[in-house]
């Protein structure tokens, strides 16, 4: 779902609560780069924030490559056939070490256009994953995905240019705004304190976010590696 907060309400509000109004001492293009800076922290932290769900067209062989600008692949959802306009069969996402333990070769096994397993490792590499079976040299399909992107930059505070991550972390890009603006004041009185201040409201609200997430994820990776030998699988779609 699209943002409705406007990029200008959240710089409005940080300069009343700074205490400047007129936008004198926090110029409006240093606010406007702070929400851009807070956007992209908050989607580094918490990789649901800003999801896309897309169709990618597989290459030959097992190895595959995540859409340019992800930052995480969040879910491999389901087959999508050749020409990715035909909902098939769910994924299995696991590791390279649950498929070697199953299948030796399984990176050159007998190639089909049904996916129904997907390893992946972000841990040691994330702009890559596997497929099993490995993809034929013609005629390849198509799966669905739900990856993590960098958020789009906010261009400017005209009324109506919304923030690009969704509407549950306005609260949470005004505490960052108030964090790199009092941060700025460092040497002046208590505005290190402020600053601090701030930045531990917006780390424990990503943070909570980031831990109810997570949890969920590491059940679901935690099914995945735990599934039947996926050959038995790979059997049962020819």
């Amino acid at each position: 779902m699209a943002s409705t907060t406007d990029a200008v309400t959240l710089t409005n509000r940080a300069s009343l609560l700074l205490s400047d109004a007129s936008q004198t001492r926090w110029l409006p293009a240093e606010l406007l780069n702070w929400i851009n800076d807070g956007q992209l922290e908050i989607v580094a932290l918490v990789p649901n924030a800003n999801p896309i769900t897309s169709t990618v067209t597989l290459v030959a062989g097992a190895k595959q490559s995540a859409p340019t600008g992800a930052i995480l692949i969040n879910a491999f959802v389901r087959n999508m056939g050749v020409g990715g306009t035909t909902p098939g069969l769910g994924i299995r996402q696991v590791t390279r070490k649950y498929m070697e333990s199953f299948i030796a070769g399984w990176l050159t096994a007998t190639p089909s256009t049904t996916v129904t397993h997907a390893a992946y490792d972000p841990e040691d590499n994330i702009a890559d994953f596997y497929v099993y079976p490995p993809q034929p040299a013609s005629g390849m399909s198509s799966i669905e995905i739900i990856y993590s992107s960098l958020p789009t930059a906010i261009s400017d505070l005209n009324i109506g240019t919304k923030i690009t991550i969704k509407d549950m972390y306005a609260n949470a890009l005004l505490d960052y705004i108030l964090y790199r603006a009092f941060a700025k004041d460092s040497e002046y009185g208590n505005q290190d304190s402020k600053s601090q201040s701030h930045y531990k409201m917006f780390s424990q609200s990503i943070g909570v976010k980031y831990t109810i997430d997570s949890s969920i994820g590491g059940q679901s990776q935690s099914d995945g590696n735990q599934g039947g030998n996926p050959a038995a699988n790979l059997t049962n779609t020819r």
